[in-house]
């Protein structure tokens, strides 16, 4: 059993998860869940024929540090992440529990200076995923990925005991820590996420990233300097 200190995820393109998974558990990972989301596409050709969305598939990884950079490393090189669209990968760090009350916890806090990133989190209606990629990009986030899912519950006053199932859409946006209260303010804003009902949104540090277009960007800048 595995001390498991973050959550991997990779986004890819639609049908080659499991290729990832099977290298993942060469690496020593043991399981992994795989989810079915759309990217984004940005690309004002591709907006002007009306393609703005890609077939995606999320997974995620439970795994301890060490083999969290070891997925990072061997992950984008064997499915070249560093290239533009071949996919990104990110790492949430999460605090241990423990029923021992003399297990010191992992503090873990978005503040803390190890992480420059964050994932923002947001769920909301059906249908309104793309409102919500529109108000992140207006504050310059480069786009996010689509998870379609359920609600549920039972109102207190139904009188029928009957779940009620609404769908869902939830947004992941990774972005670097100083864009993020401006993306996640527009979000609110534009979505109306003080109503009730309307949705919620809650961020996550990211203790690591690859393939993020952003850092690409700031490679290139750097080399040609």
């Amino acid at each position: 059993m595995i001390d498991i200190d973050t959550i991997f995820f990779t986004i890819v393109d639609r049908g080659k998860a499991n290729a990832v998974l099977h290298k993942a558990r060469e690496l020593g990972a043991t399981g992994g869940t795989i989810l079915l989301g759309e990217g984004t596409v940005q690309s004002k050709l591709m907006d002007f024929l009306g393609i703005t969305e890609t077939r995606k598939e999320i997974l995620l990884i439970p795994a301890s540090a060490g083999l969290d950079a070891v997925l990072h490393e061997q992950l984008s090189e064997a499915f070249k992440l560093s290239k533009k669209n071949k996919g990104i990968a990110f790492s949430v760090p999460f605090k241990r529990w423990s029923v021992d009350e003399s297990v010191q916890e992992h503090n873990i806090s978005i503040d803390d200076e190890r992480f420059t990133h964050c994932c923002i989190f947001t769920i909301v209606d059906k249908g309104k995923g793309m409102d919500c990629i529109n108000a992140a990009r207006a504050a310059g986030a480069r786009g996010g990925t689509i998870i379609h899912g359920h609600g549920a519950g039972v109102p207190a006053d139904s009188y029928f005991p009957l779940a009620i199932e609404p769908q869902k859409d939830t947004i992941l946006i990774v972005s670097k820590k100083d864009k993020a209260f401006a993306i996640k303010s527009s979000i609110y804003a534009d979505l109306e996420l003080d109503k009730p009902g309307n949705g919620i949104i809650f961020t996550l540090p990211v203790s690591r990233a690859s393939g993020l277009f952003e850092n690409k960007a700031e490679e290139r800048k750097g080399g040609s300097s």
